[in-house]
């Protein structure tokens, strides 16, 4: 039997779908406040139990005649209000499932990570052999992700099989893909006034999830994968989702001193108000710079071959055209 953790999130949510329509046995954890609601209409075909990678006894449970987990489940987030959840989730969850996993002899663990684990800086080629360090392009996100990563070679040292996946930018349709969802419809109706000639590596949820599959399903082990269908500037992405929807595109540069104007401006938003920052520093910061990854270890291995970006944006647009 196969486990997820992170199934009420958009990417673990995606990988239970899949792994159900191949006839895989899925078992997901939920916390008692989840909303697995993307998932009803195959929920007689999973088997829910209520766990949380916090909580060891409860994971211990869930972890009986489990023979291969997907460990996705992380907090995300740019604004310090996150941090605290993000730091404990994200790194001592992730010790927590491997301790676990150890104890309960788990055939495999596929660890999903991120390219913010991976650091690098702007204008040089990141692969899975960059030397992680911290620097101005940091942010808590990845620094905490590179500690989870580092409890899984922990793993692997005291004899876990494990497989660790960067995915960049995952592009997909779904509520739960609360990023994604924002800048296509504010393309859309035309909201987005700004652009970044920033670049960074984005993927399609299909791939990420078929990439997943294949890797649990080979003989490696003990190895990280990048996950990047394509690099592109984020004025492409833009342009290429205002295409689509038959809009005009953003048409002015955002730069350091109008992001600047923006933070503030956001900061006192969210002050007044319950709203999370929708801009931080960090996440400004890391837009205006050009990050380029390698996806060469990942296609060699297994011959892949990924879903073109600009296919990828056709696919979301109409879904939300669908759904207006």
């Amino acid at each position: 039997m196969i486990l997820v953790t992170g199934a009420s999130g958009f990417l673990g949510g995606e990988l239970v779908k899949q792994l159900v329509a191949n006839g895989e046995v899925v078992r997901i954890i939920k916390r008692a406040n989840s909303d697995i609601s993307h998932l009803y209409a195959i929920k007689d075909k999973i088997e829910i139990v209520e766990a949380d990678i916090l909580d060891i006894s409860s994971l211990e449970i869930a972890f009986d005649g489990i023979d291969k987990i997907y460990h996705s489940a992380a907090v995300i987030g740019y604004d310090s209000s996150y941090y605290n959840a993000m730091y404990k989730c994200n790194i001592e969850g992730t010790a927590n499932v491997v301790n676990v996993a150890l104890d309960k002899g788990i055939k495999k663990i596929v660890h999903i990570s991120s390219i913010a684990a991976i650091g690098g800086r702007p204008n040089e080629l990141i692969t899975e052999e960059t030397k992680w360090e911290k620097n101005e392009w940091t942010t808590h996100y990845g620094i905490t992700k590179m500690l989870a990563e580092r409890e899984v070679w922990r793993g692997i040292q005291e004899g876990l099989d494990a497989v660790i996946v960067n995915p960049g930018i995952i592009l997909g349709y779904g509520k739960e893909n609360k990023a994604t969802m924002r800048v296509f419809n504010k393309i859309r109706a035309q909201k987005m006034p700004f652009y970044s000639n920033g670049t960074n590596g984005f993927i399609d949820v299909e791939d990420v999830v078929n990439c997943c599959i294949q890797l649990m399903n080979s003989t490696i082990t003990n190895e990280r994968f990048i996950l990047i269908g394509t690099n592109t500037t984020f004025k492409n992405y833009f342009e290429t989702i205002a295409s689509t929807f038959q809009v005009p595109a953003p048409k002015r540069a955002l730069n350091k001193i109008i992001g600047n104007i923006f933070l503030c401006v956001d900061w006192l938003a969210s002050a007044f108000t319950s709203r999370k920052r929708g801009l931080t520093k960090e996440n400004m910061t890391v837009s205006l710079e050009h990050f380029e990854y390698s996806n060469e270890k990942i296609k060699q291995q297994l011959n892949y071959h990924f879903i073109p970006l600009e296919e990828t944006i056709n696919k979301i647009a109409q879904q939300i055209s669908n759904k207006s």
